[in-house]
C-alpha cells in the first residue's frame, strides 16, 4: 500500500523512465566495446595478424590479414565512437530520469501541501511545525534522488551485470563462476546491513524533525527567550539535540562505511583470483585456455564492474534512505481529518441565523460544553462572556466548524453545518481568533488575505498589479475596499503614520506592530471579507478604551445584516449587543440585555462593578499623577 501510492506517481512519468531505461541498457552496452577492442588489438599485436574482425551492422573494422597501422587507427576510431555514443545516451538518460523525479517531487510537494491545508485542528494541535517542515524538505529530497539517481543506478547495475557476465561468461566461464561466487555473499551482507541502517536512519530523520522544531519554536518566540534572559539554557538544550544527532548519525556511518570496504575488498580478491586463474590459463597450463587478448578483455570488463559493484552499497544506502522518507510522507499523505467533509449543500447565500441544539462537547471524560440551547436570529448581536475556561471560545469555532458537537446539533439556516460543504460554508464566516495570525506581507496584502486567493502588490493610494506566486495570473486589489476595512477597524490612523502606509511590511506573525495593531489588522482583514456571519473572540483585549469605542463604532456602521457574535470579558465591550449570555462551567449561566443583567445582579453585574472600579481608580491614579507633576514644576 505504501508502495503502491508512490508507484502512482511513477507511472504518471512511466514514458521519461522507460526511454530512460531502454538509454542506460544502450550506454552500458556501448561501455563494454572498448574492452573487446583492445583484446583484439593485443592478439593481433601477438600474432601479427588482424584476425579481430568486427562486424557492426555492416560495418566491418579490421582485417584478417597482417598487422598495419591502420587496422590500429580503426580500432582507435571504434573506441572513441562507442564512448562518444555512451556519453551522449548518459546525457539523454539524465534529462529522462533526472527530469522525472523533479516532476515528481513537485507533485509530491503539490499534493501533500493540499492535503495539509485540507486538515482540521485536531491534527495541528498533535503535530509540531518543525517535523512537517523536515519531511517536506529533508525526506522529500530523499524520496527524489531515490526515484531519481537511485532508479538510475539501479538500473544501471543489473544492466552492467548481465552484460558484463554474458561476455565474461564468453570468454571463460571458470573465470565468470569465481567472479559470480562473490554474489551470494555481498546480498547476503547487504540486505542484512540495510534492516539496521532503516532504523537508524529513521532515527536520525526523528531527530531532525526535533532539532526544526527546536528552531522554529526559539525564533518564533525569541521575545519571549529574550524576555527572560534564558538564551544560555535554550542554546545548551539546542546543544543537546545536536548532539544527539551527531550520536545518531555516527551510528547510521558505522553501517553505511562497512558496505563500502566489504564490497572493495571482494573486488580485490575477485582481481587475485582472476590474475591467478587466468594467468595458468594464458600459460597454458589449464584445461581451459586464453588469448592475452581474451584475458585484458575479461579483466577491462571486470573493471567496468568495479563502479557498479561498489555502487551496490550506495544505491542500497539512497534506496532504504528514500523508502524510509516516503514513509514519514506518506504519513501526512494519508493523515484524516477527524471533521468529515461529507456535506453536500453548497451555500451560495445565507441569512445568518444560528442555532445550537442541546450541544454538548467533551474531551475525554471532561465535558467543556453541556445542553447548551441558543436561538440567534440574523442580523443580531450577541456577546458572550464567562470565566476562562467556560466554553466561550469553543462556541466561535463550533460556527465555524473547527470542532463539531460531540451530542446535539449547530444549525446555520436551520441546516445542520455538517450537512454544509464545508469550503462554501465557511465563505460567509468571518473569524478573528484570540491570537491573530499575520503573514510576512504588507498590511494591505493582510488585509486583503480574505479577499481572494492572489495578493497583489499595493502602492498607497493606487491599485497595480503584481503576478501571483503560485499561479502567475495578474489581478487587482481593491485598495478602497482595504482602506474603508482599515477605518472600521480603527487601524487606518496607524497606517497613515507608517512611512510605507500600507506597503508596510510586516515580520513574521507581524511582530512589527503592537498587540493592539495586530488586533485591528486581523479585524479589518475579516471585515474585507464582508461575511455574513462575523465572530470575533476577544479581538479588542489589546486596546484602550478610547480605540475600543472607535472599533465598536466601525461595527456598527458595518453590521447591517450581520450576525456578530462578540466574545469577551470586557463589559464595554459588551453592552451595545442585542442580546449578552454568561458562560459557567458549560453552561448558560445568565441571558439578556446588558441593562437586563444588571438589574439581576449577577455575575455580568458584579463583572461590570469590578471594572468599572478599576476603570475609577486608574482615572483617580491618572489625576493625581497630573497634579504631582504640576507641583513639580
Amino acid at each position: 500500500m505504501i508502495l503502491s501510492a508512490l508507484w502512482r506517481y511513477v507511472l504518471g512519468h512511466r514514458r521519461q523512465f522507460l526511454v530512460g531505461l531502454l538509454v542506460v541498457f544502450l550506454a552500458n552496452l556501448s561501455v563494454l566495446l572498448p574492452p573487446y577492442f583492445i583484446g583484439r588489438a593485443i592478439d593481433a599485436l601477438r600474432t601479427g595478424q588482424g584476425q579481430g574482425v568486427v562486424n557492426l551492422n555492416g560495418f566491418q573494422i579490421g582485417t584478417t590479414g597482417p598487422v598495419s597501422g591502420t587496422l590500429f587507427v580503426e580500432f582507435g576510431l571504434a573506441i572513441v565512437v562507442s564512448a562518444l555514443f555512451s556519453a551522449a545516451m548518459t546525457l539523454i538518460l539524465r534529462r529522462q530520469l533526472v527530469v522525472a523525479s523533479r516532476q515528481i517531487d513537485y507533485e509530491i510537494r503539490r499534493d501533500v501541501f493540499s492535503h495539509l491545508t485540507h486538515l482540521d485542528k485536531y491534527y495541528y494541535d498533535r503535530a509540531r511545525t518543525g517535523d512537517l517542515m523536515n519531511r517536506l524538505t529533508g525526506d522529500l529530497s530523499a524520496v527524489r534522488e531515490a526515484l531519481g539517481f537511485g532508479i538510475w543506478q539501479t538500473f544501471n547495475v543489473i544492466t552492467v551485470f548481465l552484460a558484463s557476465f554474458g561476455v565474461m561468461f564468453a570468454l571463460s566461464s571458470t573465470l565468470a563462476w569465481l567472479v559470480m561466487a562473490m554474489m551470494p555473499i555481498m546480498i547476503g551482507a547487504l540486505m542484512l546491513l540495510s534492516k539496521v541502517m532503516a532504523r537508524r536512519y529513521v532515527a536520525l530523520q526523528e531527530q531532525n524533525s526535533s532539532i526544526s522544531a527546536k528552531a522554529q519554536e526559539n525564533f518564533s518566540g525569541v521575545r519571549v527567550v529574550k524576555g527572560y534572559a534564558l538564551e544560555d539554557r535554550e542554546i545548551g538544550e539546542y546543544q543537546d539535540l545536536n548532539r544527539e544527532l551527531i550520536r545518531r548519525a555516527l551510528k547510521l556511518t558505522q553501517v553505511e562505511g562497512p558496505i563500502w570496504s566489504f564490497i572493495s575488498l571482494l573486488m580485490g580478491l575477485a582481481y587475485v583470483l582472476v590474475l591467478l586463474v587466468g594467468g595458468r590459463m594464458i600459460l597454458g597450463l589449464s584445461s581451459e585456455t586464453l588469448t592475452l587478448g581474451q584475458f585484458t578483455q575479461f579483466a577491462l570488463t571486470l573493471e567496468r564492474l568495479s563502479w557498479p559493484m561498489l555502487s551496490v552499497g550506495f544505491i542500497v544506502n539512497m534506496t532504504q534512505r528514500g523508502y524510509s522518507s516516503w514513509v514519514r510522507v506518506y504519513e501526512m499523505l494519508i493523515a484524516k481529518a477527524e471533521l468529515k467533509e461529507s456535506g453536500k449543500i453548497k451555500a451560495q447565500t445565507v441569512r445568518g441565523d444560528l442555532e445550537f441544539r442541546d450541544v454538548t462537547v467533551r474531551f475525554g471524560d471532561k465535558s467543556v460544553l453541556e445542553g447548551l440551547n441558543l436561538k440567534i436570529p440574523a442580523g443580531t448581536t450577541v456577546g458572550v462572556t464567562g470565566p476562562t475556561g467556560s466554553g466561550k471560545t469553543l462556541l466561535g469555532q463550533m460556527v465555524g466548524r473547527l470542532f463539531d458537537p460531540s451530542h446535539g446539533q449547530v444549525l446555520l439556516d436551520g441546516v445542520d453545518l455538517r450537512e454544509y460543504d464545508l469550503k462554501t460554508m465557511r465563505a460567509h464566516i468571518g473569524t478573528v481568533p484570540q491570537e491573530p495570525f499575520l503573514f510576512s506581507e504588507s498590511i494591505a496584502q493582510n488585509i486583503a488575505f480574505g479577499m481572494g486567493q492572489d495578493q497583489p502588490e499595493v502602492v498607497t493610494g493606487v491599485s497595480v498589479l503584481k503576478a501571483s506566486r503560485v499561479t502567475g495570473e495578474r489581478k487587482e486589489l481593491d485598495l478602497e475596499k482595504v482602506k474603508n476595512a482599515a477605518r472600521l477597524a480603527g487601524l487606518a490612523g496607524d497606517v497613515e503614520d507608517f512611512p510605507e502606509g500600507y506597503d508596510t511590511l510586516l515580520g513574521e506573525r507581524g511582530v512589527t506592530l503592537s498587540g493592539g495593531q495586530r488586533q485591528r489588522t486581523a479585524l479589518a482583514r475579516a471585515i474585507a471579507r464582508d461575511p455574513k456571519v462575523l465572530i470575533l473572540d476577544d479581538s479588542l483585549s489589546a486596546v484602550d478604551t478610547e480605540t475600543e469605542a472607535k472599533v465598536l463604532n466601525g461595527l456598527r456602521e458595518v453590521q447591517n445584516g450581520k450576525t456578530i457574535l462578540l466574545i469577551g470579558h470586557r463589559v464595554s465591550t459588551l453592552r451595545h449587543a442585542d442580546h449578552i449570555i454568561v458562560l459557567k462551567d458549560g453552561r448558560i449561566l445568565e441571558q439578556g440585555s446588558h441593562e437586563d443583567l444588571l438589574l439581576r445582579g449577577g455575575h455580568y453585574a458584579d463583572l461590570e462593578q469590578k471594572q468599572s472600579l478599576a476603570r475609577s481608580l486608574e482615572e483617580e491614579g491618572a489625576v493625581e499623577g497630573v497634579k504631582i507633576r504640576s507641583s513639580a514644576d
